[in-house]
């Protein structure tokens, strides 16, 4: 058998065994991630670097991903110390807080940090921040940040 034949079996019983593509790896049965923790990116940067890698910037709207997410990125020192977007903004209406897909970011406890988000028609895009334990706050898109990519196993 040629090496080609022999990498497409094992690509496809990857696939088939629910493993992650890399550059992702396993969030949980159903999910994986992919952490950048070395390249900054915009808000739109990160939506845009997150479909490259055919997956959408970290969204989420339970406490359970919550938790998996917070123990993700505290378990490894490389990841642990950083601000990372999520995939929520209020840009195309100023209040109203929605994920790339179009569906409703929650509000308040146990997501955002607290009075968050705070900061008007300038801060429109949401981060995860890591010295209040990755509660969400609003900030400027324009700025840099790291990425989080969900895709589904």
């Amino acid at each position: 058998m040629s090496h080609l034949l022999l990498a497409i079996l094992a690509a496809m019983s990857a696939l088939v065994a629910g493993d992650c593509p890399l550059p992702y790896e396993p969030l949980d049965d159903t999910r994986c991630i992919f952490v950048d923790p070395f390249v900054t990116y915009t808000w739109q940067e990160a939506v845009d670097h997150c479909k490259v890698h055919a997956g959408t910037l970290l969204s989420f709207s339970d406490c359970e991903t919550s938790a998996l997410i917070y123990d993700y990125l505290r378990s490894q020192d490389a990841t642990s110390n950083k601000n990372y977007w999520i995939g929520a903004t209020d840009q195309a209406e100023e209040g109203v807080w929605k994920f790339t897909d179009g569906s409703l970011a929650p509000m308040g406890v146990p997501f955002w940090g607290p009075a968050e988000p705070n900061n008007g028609a300038t801060y429109n895009c949401a981060f995860m921040q890591h010295n209040n334990n990755h509660y969400w706050y609003d900030f400027t898109c324009t700025s840099k940040l790291y990425s989080i990519c969900l895709k589904d196993a």
